[in-house]
C-alpha cells in the first residue's frame, strides 16, 4: 500500500495487517485512525483511504495548526508470539504506543499519548458493525490512555518497551520511568521482585490544561500505572536522552557522541 499526502509523516504497525495513522485535521481535529493493510500496491490519497476506526481526540487551539506526530512501540507489534514457557517475556497484547504531538509554537511544551494496544483493538472492535467508524474522545480516552506534559529531549528516541515509558529530561540526571502493566499496577508498587525501585502510584488523574495546554479544553485521563524516579549514571554535560530496554535504560550523549546503559 502506498498512500500518498503531504501531512502523512508517520505510522506504527498494530498488527500483521492494521495500521495506526495520526492525523490533523484542517479544523484543527487530532485523531487516531486505523488502516487495514490490502494486498498488492494500490495507491491512496491518506484523507481519502477506508479506515476501520477513527480514534478522536480534543481539538487544537485555534491558533495551533503546525504540529508533528510520531507514533512508535517496542517491541514490534507483528513479531510472533512468545511460548508461554519463555519466564521473562512482554505480553503480545500488552504493548504501549506512545503518540508524540510537537506543536511547532514554542509556548506550548510536549504533549505524548500513551495508548495501550489493547485500548485500541478493543475500540476497534466495538465499531466493526456499526457504519459509524469515529470514536469521540470522551468515549474511549480519559479511561483508557495517559496523556503527560513533558519537555522533550532534541534528540529523538522510542521512549517505550513493553508498557514501559521512559522519560529523561535534556541535560537531566533523573529519568522518569512509569509502568502501565495492569498487573503490576494492580499489585503494591514496591514489589519484593524489584526493591531496589522506588515505584509509586500515580495520581489517579493527569490534567492537561493552563497556558501551554494546545487544546481547546483541559483534558483528563486516568490510565492505571505507577511511576519511579530512578538517578541515572553520572555524566558532566548531563544526558540529551533516554530510551528503554527490557530491564535496562539507555542514556545518549550527542555532543560527545557517548552512550551508556544501566540495569534498572
Amino acid at each position: 500500500m502506498f498512500i500518498e499526502d503531504p501531512k502523512f509523516t508517520s505510522f506504527a504497525f498494530i498488527s500483521d495487517e492494521l495500521v495506526l495513522v495520526p492525523f490533523v485535521d484542517d479544523d484543527g481535529q487530532v485523531s487516531l485512525r486505523i488502516l487495514t493493510v490490502p494486498h498488492g500496491n494500490s495507491v491512496s490519497s491518506a484523507r481519502d483511504v477506508d479506515y476501520l476506526c477513527e480514534l478522536r481526540c480534543p481539538r487544537l487551539l485555534d491558533h495551533v495548526r503546525d504540529v508533528v506526530m510520531i507514533p512508535a512501540s517496542l517491541p514490534a507489534s507483528a513479531g510472533p508470539d512468545i511460548p508461554a514457557r519463555a519466564p521473562f517475556a512482554p505480553s503480545s497484547t500488552d504493548v504501549l504506543f506512545t503518540v508524540i504531538l510537537y506543536p511547532m509554537a514554542l509556548v506550548h511544551g510536549t504533549v505524548v499519548l500513551l495508548v495501550p494496544r489493547s485500548t485500541i483493538l478493543n475500540q476497534v472492535s466495538s465499531v466493526a458493525a456499526s457504519p459509524q467508524k469515529y470514536l469521540g474522545w470522551e468515549s474511549w480516552g480519559p479511561e483508557g490512555s495517559r496523556m503527560l506534559k513533558l519537555d522533550q529531549s532534541e534528540a529523538w528516541a522510542c521512549r517505550s518497551y513493553g508498557m514501559k515509558f521512559v522519560h529523561g529530561p535534556y541535560g537531566g540526571t533523573v529519568a522518569h520511568v512509569f509502568d502501565f502493566n495492569p498487573y503490576a499496577t494492580r499489585k503494591d508498587v514496591n514489589t519484593a521482585s524489584c526493591p531496589h525501585l522506588p515505584w509509586l502510584g500515580m495520581p489517579m488523574e493527569t490534567k492537561i490544561g493552563g497556558r501551554r495546554n494546545p487544546f481547546d479544553t483541559d483534558v483528563v485521563t486516568s490510565l492505571p500505572g505507577r511511576e519511579a524516579s530512578i538517578p541515572l549514571i553520572p555524566d558532566d554535560l548531563g544526558w540529551d536522552s533516554t530510551t528503554i530496554t527490557e530491564d535496562h535504560i539507555v542514556m545518549v550523549q550527542l555532543r560527545r557522541k557517548l552512550f551508556a546503559y544501566m540495569a534498572m
